[in-house]
């Protein structure tokens, strides 16, 4: 009895001793645990979890949150957030405020302004202003404005893609070509006595010819086909909402012939806008567009920058230097051959080939006169590419390709033609 006593005091001061030496052994992987796990929060932990911003598959979103765009450093737009991280945007402050201060001298009912960097997305300028209501804001990404003859880009897209039409391709036709009346676009041989290129076309945006061109080469399906290859009825990913450009093709010949030419129920954003410029300055394919370039966290460190990722490819690069080349002729001999006349043409811009398309149509939302410039620059080997929309009042002060003439002038006077 007495030896079992002693055996189990004698296992019990054991133990007692063993719990001793473990005791520090247990603090020791208590403390790695916790350590483990804090450093592993750190590692993980969203670095955007208390800021505005919210990345998702590699793209970057505003919530709940619109940049100011009035905090300059080193020549930079920037917001920093509470916790120190700073959003660095791809805004050129120079062509942004110049293009602001257009508008505001001429003081435009409704205006939008929007620059991009055509081989990687990058927003250059995103300018709104109104007058007739100061409040608006978004005007860029709103897609309610009538597209007008910004769709014959799509309607000559479809036409040589599909049907290997050329520039020089020449149509008769007849009547006031800024008229559209069915008479009009039916073939006619005794009738038909004038006669274009499809390039002269373009250049003078004959609405007569593309209503020719799409009732004799296209139909509704191939003309809505090409929209969504430019991104029409579908969405646009963009840091903050865009609102889906729509395009509807009634399935008469009426509503393929008026939509072809501009008259359709095609509404578009300024911003989209500049992308359908920007995808045939770069080949074909439209770049997914981004203005925040590049975030830090708060001690200065990269955690987030803009890839260049393309969005969608709507022509072949044929067919996209095609287009470049008759939007030359928009220029050089076609609707805004007196506002880029040389003797009118900034220092800057001159020697500098331009293309463009332009588009006007009275709208109701905001009510009043639209008129669209989109243009691209140089014209060999694009670097800025513009979209610039007035919604005038009857009386006016000025339109669209004068607000994308400024842009220009603007940027090649600090990025000379050259001088990357």
């Amino acid at each position: 009895m007495i030896s079992r006593l002693h055996r189990s005091h004698r296992t019990q001061k054991t133990r007692s001793l063993s719990m001793k030496k473990k005791g520090p052994l247990f603090l020791g992987i208590f403390f790695l645990l916790f350590l483990g796990t804090w450093v592993w929060g750190e590692w993980t932990e969203d670095p955007f979890a208390h800021i505005p911003l919210v990345l998702e598959a590699g793209a970057l979103r505003f919530e709940n949150f619109t940049p100011k765009l009035d905090r300059l450093e080193n020549g930079r737009y920037i917001t920093r957030f509470e916790d120190g991280t700073t959003a660095n945007y791809t805004i050129d402050a120079s062509l942004q405020q110049a293009v602001k201060a257009y508008f505001e001298k001429y003081e435009v009912p409704y205006g939008a302004f929007v620059a991009i960097a055509p081989k990687t997305g990058k927003i250059l300028a995103l300018v709104d202003h109104s007058t007739r209501d100061p409040k608006a804001g978004g005007l860029s990404m709103r897609a309610t404005y009538p597209a007008a003859s910004l769709i014959k880009l799509i309607t000559v897209a479809a036409a040589v893609e599909e049907k290997q039409i050329s520039p020089d391709t020449s149509i008769p036709y007849r009547g006031d070509f800024n008229r559209l009346k069915p008479a009009y676009w039916k073939d006619n041989p005794k009738k038909d006595k004038l006669e274009t290129t499809l390039a002269e076309a373009f250049a003078r945006s004959n609405n007569v010819v593309f209503a020719k061109v799409a009732t004799r080469w296209l139909d509704t399906p191939t003309l809505l086909a090409y929209g969504r290859h430019f991104q029409f009825n579908s969405p646009i990913p963009f840091e903050s909402p865009v609102e889906t450009s729509r395009m509807e093709v009634d399935e008469s010949e009426s509503g393929l012939a008026k939509t072809a030419a501009g008259f359709g129920a095609v509404n578009v954003s300024p911003l989209h806008a500049a992308l359908m410029g920007a995808a045939v300055a770069n080949d074909g394919v439209m770049m997914s567009p981004c203005m925040v370039d590049f975030v830090t966290n708060k001690v200065g460190e990269k955690i987030y920058e803009c890839p260049a990722r393309p969005l969608a490819k709507t022509v072949s690069p044929k067919t996209a230097a095609t287009l470049r080349e008759m939007m030359g002729l928009t220029v050089k001999n076609g609707t805004v051959k007196q506002v880029f006349h040389h003797p009118l043409l900034e220092s800057s811009l001159r020697g500098i080939a331009i293309g463009g398309k332009t588009g006007s149509l009275w709208g109701n939302n905001p009510s009043g006169r639209y008129t669209w410039f989109v243009a691209l620059a140089p014209l060999d080997d694009p670097e800025i590419v513009v979209a610039a929309m007035i919604v005038n009042d009857p009386v006016w002060r000025i339109i669209a390709p004068q607000v994308a003439k400024a842009g220009l002038a603007n940027y090649f006077s600090s990025h000379p033609v050259g001088q990357k």
